[in-house]
């Protein structure tokens, strides 16, 4: 008999592109819906609703302070709203004689940004919109009437518009920035004529990629093609910013493709998911899940992947709609401080923002049903209130989600499993019995995890698994379930537990012939 010990279960992740019978022994093969966290792994915390009633579908979310109240704004494809704790939800949509004057916006096509405390909102069809706090959307202040832009961001004191149409006649390398703004206003003009103000714009003719967004980056501002990176830094004098290129095999997917992480960026581009400072860049996928990742992606709607940062675990999250999907329905996410990827189910979403929330569930004691042992909030405590990074989730069900809120997916209990294929147990070369699997799992007293084992004559066939037997959390110690070949296999899934973590295992194995 020998015993095999799997120590730290989740201190790599998923890895999907390798071939599975070479992997180290604590790689899994497949996941969905668990969290790979300081060594172990944990079935994912859910989400609820958040400020209920949304008036309109959400396709994109803006985090912002309103008279020290925290507040919401959410764009749908022809309207504005915010919302803040009540809730109540207000109309901000422009109107022309007290008549709302829709917006021509669509999945993904809005961004936003604030200058000032003043937040700017640009859908890439209407001109941008500015909301000076009070009263409606309006025309942002200055802007020439006849130009639209794909995007509006902050860098500095001005605002800096990208990809730039005039008057229909598009300009899909030019990046155009305004006069910079006094502090708690908008800039008051983008005239580049003007020899006292210093707005401007330029080319970055070099190939042939359009400009598709922008974002701060330390002291500079990133510029992205489709399949390059520009950098524009503030010099002042005579031309006021210089830009250089600072990669040319790699640009952002689509809008809202790029997320600021411990002063770097991380992008999801047209085939990896890369981050950089500015200067050089790597791959966070190459060797793991790159290849697999991008073969789930439709490829219809691929503009509509989104990423976006949970800091409250140190997650981006790549989101993207899966094979004959419309919207997100899965993401990808990467932990960008114990370097780990996994997978998981999010409810049909158009964007994410992380900021400060009001939490309007009203939890009682008498409405409270989780037990003590799975209860994830916290007596006599706002709980998100304890962080001003929560995320927010922006859903084509019309519901704004709060993440890392409760056990649930919005009240349904979510299906979620471990999966390991291709285990030679260090005798490639033998066929072997497995007798038993001695899980180390911790959860509520009582609650059970199913515990499948199977087996395969080579790594490439399909593996035959036994019966799923429970695991009983404070009372099973081994699951027994004779299985024999040459490559093993081995399952956990959710059965009555919830947020369920697995520290390591050890395999019972005896080893027979070789060949």
């Amino acid at each position: 008999m020998t015993v095999v010990r799997v120590p730290q279960a989740g201190q790599y992740g998923v890895n999907k592109d390798l071939s599975q019978h070479e992997l180290p022994i604590n790689i899994w093969t497949d996941a969905n819906n668990m969290r790979f966290l300081d060594g172990a792994v944990t079935q994912v915390l859910g989400y609820k609703e958040l400020y209920p009633t949304v008036a309109v579908v959400p396709y994109h979310l803006m985090p912002l302070s309103v008279g020290g109240v925290r507040s919401w704004i959410y764009a749908s494809g022809s309207k504005i709203y915010v919302v803040n704790n009540g809730p109540t939800h207000t109309n901000l949509t422009r109107q022309t004689a007290s008549v709302d004057v829709d917006y021509s916006a669509i999945r993904n096509s809005w961004t936003s940004c604030l200058i000032g405390g003043i937040p700017i909102l640009n859908n890439g069809v209407d001109v941008p919109q500015q909301w000076l706090l009070s009263g409606r959307m309006t025309a942002l202040s200055a802007w020439p009437s006849t130009f639209t832009c794909a995007t509006v961001r902050t860098y500095k004191n001005s605002l800096i518009a990208l990809n730039i149409t005039k008057a229909g006649v598009n300009y899909p390398f030019m990046v155009k920035w305004s006069h910079p703004a006094d502090p708690g206003t908008v800039p008051v003009t983008w005239d580049i004529a003007d020899a006292t103000k210093d707005a401007g714009e330029a080319d970055l003719s070099d190939g042939y990629d359009k400009i598709v967004d922008g974002l701060v980056l330390r002291d500079s501002f990133m510029i992205y093609k489709e399949s390059s990176i520009w950098r524009m830094d503030f010099t002042g004098g005579t031309y006021i910013y210089r830009f250089s290129k600072v990669l040319g095999a790699s640009g952002a997917l689509g809008k809202n493709c790029i997320a600021e992480i411990d002063g770097q960026h991380f992008v999801l581009s047209s085939s990896d998911c890369i981050i950089h400072d500015g200067q050089s860049s790597t791959s966070v996928l190459d060797k793991q899940t790159r290849r697999f990742l991008f073969r789930q992606i439709d490829p219809d709607n691929s503009d509509r992947c989104f990423v976006f940062v949970n800091r409250l675990y140190n997650e981006v999250f790549v989101c993207y709609p899966s094979l004959g999907k419309t919207t997100c329905n899965k993401a990808m996410v990467w932990n960008y401080v114990d370097k780990t990827i996994s997978f998981r189910d999010i409810p049909n979403l158009n964007h994410a923002a992380s900021g400060a929330v009001d939490d309007t569930s009203g939890v009682t004691w008498s409405s409270e049903t989780a037990s003590w042992d799975s209860d994830t909030t916290l007596w006599d405590t706002n709980q998100s209130s304890l962080t001003r990074a929560m995320s927010v989730l922006g859903s084509d069900n019309q519901k704004l989600y709060l993440l890392e809120s409760g056990a649930t997916f919005d009240g349904v209990t979510p299906s979620a499993y471990l999966e390991r294929v291709g285990l030679s147990l260090g005798s490639p070369e033998t066929v072997k019995l497995v007798k038993s699997v001695r899980p180390r799992i911790y959860g509520a007293l009582g609650s059970t995890v199913m515990v499948s084992i199977g087996s395969s004559v080579d790594p490439y066939s399909t593996v035959t698994y036994n019966a799923p037997v429970a695991y009983t959390i404070g009372s099973t110690v081994n699951i027994d379930s004779f299985v024999s070949g040459r490559y093993i296999a081995i399952k956990f899934e959710t059965g009555t537990a919830q947020m369920w973590r697995l520290d390591s295992y050890d395999v019972d194995v005896d080893s027979g012939s070789a060949w």
